[in-house]
C-alpha cells in the first residue's frame, strides 16, 4: 500500500486534507485550518500493520524502501511524501530540500546507529522520561554519546520515531517497523499441515462416520 501524501486535496483544488496541517489556508480553509493533522504511519502502525517505512518520492533512497516492502511477507505500508505543485508547493521543503537534507532527515537503516548531520547528531533515548532526544556526536563515538541502534522489529520505539516532531528533531525515512511474524495464509497452511499430519485420505471414511443409514426394500436401517 503506497499513500501519497501532499497534505492537500489537489483533484478538487486544492481542499484541505485530513493530513493538512493546522493553519492549511484553502478553499474551504480561507482562514487556515484547524483540524489536527492524521498521521498516516501511526495509523498504520496502530492498526496492526506489519511493515510501515516512510520515503520522499524523488529521492534516491526510496527504491530501497519498496525492495524492502516487496519483500517483506505480507502487506506492507509506505507513506511517500509528494510534493504537489500546484495547490500546495514545496509544503515539505524544510526537510526535503538537497541543501539541508543532511540536517533535517534521518536515514534509518537496520542495525545502524541513527545518526544526522554527517554524523554529528543521534537519536538516544533518555532511560528516565521514556522519550526520544537528539544528542551530539563527538569525533563519531555515538557509543559514547548513547545513540540508539536501528531495530525494524521494535514496535515502541518505531510508535515513537513516527511522532518525533519535525523541527526538534529530523524527519524520519526508511524503514521504520518491519514485523517478520508469519503472514496470515502461511498460518493457515500450517495449521492444517499439522491438523493433517500422520492421517491418511479416506473420503469413504468421512462419509461414513457418525450416524449412517443403510437403504433396503424394506426401508432404512440405521
Amino acid at each position: 500500500v503506497m499513500l501519497f501524501n501532499n497534505e492537500i486535496y489537489g483533484l478538487t483544488k486544492g481542499q484541505y486534507s485530513p493530513t493538512s496541517r493546522e493553519g492549511t489556508q484553502s478553499p474551504s480553509t480561507p482562514y487556515g485550518s484547524v483540524d489536527r493533522p492524521a498521521s498516516p504511519c501511526a495509523f498504520a502502525l496502530g492498526a496492526g500493520a506489519r511493515f510501515v517505512a516512510r520515503g520522499i518520492d524523488i529521492h534516491k533512497g526510496l527504491p530501497d524502501v519498496l525492495k524492502a516492502a516487496h519483500a517483506h511477507k505480507g502487506t506492507s505500508f509506505i507513506e511517500i511524501f509528494q510534493n504537489c505543485i500546484v495547490y500546495n508547493k514545496d509544503v515539505f521543503e524544510e526537510f526535503a530540500a538537497k541543501k539541508t537534507a543532511a540536517d533535517t532527515q534521518l536515514h534509518l537503516l537496520d542495525g545502524e546507529p541513527m545518526l544526522f548531520g554527517k554524523g554529528t547528531k543521534g537519536i538516544s533515548l533518555n532511560r528516565k522520561t521514556l522519550q526520544l532526544e537528539v544528542v551530539d556526536v563527538v569525533d563519531g563515538d555515538w557509543e559514547s554519546a548513547d545513540v540508539i541502534v536501528h531495530d525494524v522489529t521494535n514496535r515502541s520505539v518505531a510508535h515513537m520515531l513516527i511522532e518525533m516532531q519535525f523541527g526538534e528533531f529530523p524527519m524520519a525515512l526508511g524503514v521504520l517497523y518491519d514485523d517478520p511474524r508469519p503472514t496470515f495464509e502461511a498460518a493457515v497452511v500450517a495449521q492444517n499441515a499439522s491438523a493433517a499430519a500422520g492421517k491418511k485420505p479416506d473420503l469413504q471414511g468421512l462419509l461414513s462416520k457418525g450416524q449412517t443409514w443403510t437403504v433396503t426394500e424394506d426401508g432404512p436401517e440405521l
